[in-house]
């Protein structure tokens, strides 16, 4: 082997034919010349080293038949067991038992894995399934707020196992059902897709999933809080019946989760502005959703008289919209002029 030649990994204790560590013993197997490995005249070669090992390390947790969430990990371990087989399959389940996996990480709707194989640097890995489109979202969310007990488990945490029923009218599938559902990368230089280091990250995967099923909305693009929000204002808007309209509320990580205090609590400084005030970014811009206030009235009460009355409103609101923004535009120029007159040249 010279020196640019890469070292492949092996299978932990023998060939890739004989994951559990049998290879050809002495005297057993051989064609019986005296160069070749199972002959007696040559001692059979020593197996090769197993992985370098990770202390604290994201290591495969025993499983619970019993767990409600157990399906969970079923379901994905039967997809990655058609992605790959043999060898590669067992090896990847072993690192996963051992712990080869520095770093788990699910953001950005995709999972990234640092997997430690045998060489000194450990293997970057990506699992990604295709996400779903914001038409695709909208419709999950009708879809599911006409099923209460569809959306009511989906509500407090919890992923049913016949949540499919919802995505299969709809040319939709939450979890992966065939390996090609899932998109595998790694820098290492075994056969793709599905080398031990990108199973090893699926099996992982599985695991995260079984005790939080409600990720599966983060692979597939869609915040699991911001879902759950726009699905509980679809069924306040749908049990209602007519009246004013629910507008979606975007969730702000800091300012919407944090509790106001009560009208008793403030009634002596409820009009009074505190110093946050000058701390507060607000950039003029269009609104994500046009007309809120006008969507939350409804329709106008008043259905005699033929009167377009929200259409006024609505005229009205683009109106002052845009002479604020050129308002603030206009008052923002003297400054920027004031201070490019008190640099001094050179």
């Amino acid at each position: 082997m010279t020196a640019s030649e890469p070292v492949k990994d092996q299978p932990e204790g023998g060939s890739p034919a004989s994951p559990g560590g049998g290879g050809i013993r002495d005297g057993a197997g051989g064609n019986g010349h005296p160069g070749h490995p199972g002959s007696p005249g040559r001692p059979a070669p020593k197996p090769s080293a197993g992985p370098k090992r990770v202390r604290g390390g994201v290591r495969l947790r025993a499983q619970d038949t019993q767990r409600a969430t157990q399906w969970v990990f079923d379901r994905l371990m039967r997809v990655i067991e058609r992605a790959a087989s043999g060898g590669v399959l067992a090896e990847g389940i072993e690192y996963a038992k051992l712990g080869q996996t520095k770093r788990l990480a699910i953001e950005g709707g995709r999972v990234t894995a640092s997997v430690q194989g045998r060489l000194s640097r450990a293997y970057v890995t990506e699992l990604r399934m295709p996400a779903f489109t914001s038409a695709q979202r909208d419709e999950l969310v009708r879809a599911m707020a006409e099923q209460a007990i569809y959306s009511a488990k989906l509500l407090a945490g919890e992923v049913p196992p016949n949540i499919e029923d919802v995505f299969g009218p709809l040319g939709l599938k939450l979890f992966p059902s065939e390996p090609t559902d899932m998109e595998t990368k790694c820098n290492c230089r075994e056969a793709k897709p599905w080398c031990k280091h990108a199973v090893c990250t699926a099996v992982l995967l599985a695991d995260r999933l079984c005790a939080e099923p409600l990720l599966i909305f983060e692979l597939r693009g869609i915040a699991h809080e911001t879902f759950a929000a726009m699905l509980r204002d679809r069924r306040a808007l749908t049990s209602q019946g007519p009246g004013p309209a629910i507008v979606y509320q975007p969730q702000i990580p800091g300012v919407s989760d944090v509790p106001a205090p009560s009208m008793e609590e403030q009634l002596d400084r409820f009009w009074e502005a505190g110093p946050e005030l000058e701390e507060i970014d607000a950039p003029l811009r269009a609104p994500e959703v046009s007309h809120v206030l006008l969507r939350r009235l409804g329709p106008s009460p008043f259905t005699g008289p033929k009167f377009p009355l929200l259409g006024l409103l609505a005229t009205c609101y683009e109106l002052i919209s845009e002479h604020a923004a050129a308002g603030a535009e206009a008052a923002m120029e003297p400054e920027d002029e004031e201070a490019e007159g008190d640099r001094e040249p050179g």
